[in-house]
């Protein structure tokens, strides 16, 4: 009984398809990320702190309250 099989490797067409998404997926992150380092740039260390945490307690709070709602609703 074999658990894994072996992993066929796709064709010239399928790597190329997806080596264009990856940089086209790379390119997008490359540009959101240097649109966020241009609104944060005039920010203080004190600033960026602040924002970490308001957004870790607010996504924090959120899959807490998920949680909880999972547990009761079970």
């Amino acid at each position: 009984m074999k658990l894994l099989k072996k992993r066929k490797t796709g064709s010239a067409a399928d790597n190329q398809a997806l080596l264009r998404v990856r940089l086209m997926l790379t390119a997008k992150q490359r540009k959101v990320a240097d649109y966020l380092d241009r609104k944060t740039l005039y920010w203080n260390r004190n600033s960026k702190i602040i924002a970490l945490v308001i957004f870790c307690l607010l996504f924090g709070g959120a899959c807490l309250l998920l949680l909880i709602k999972a547990i009761i609703h079970y």
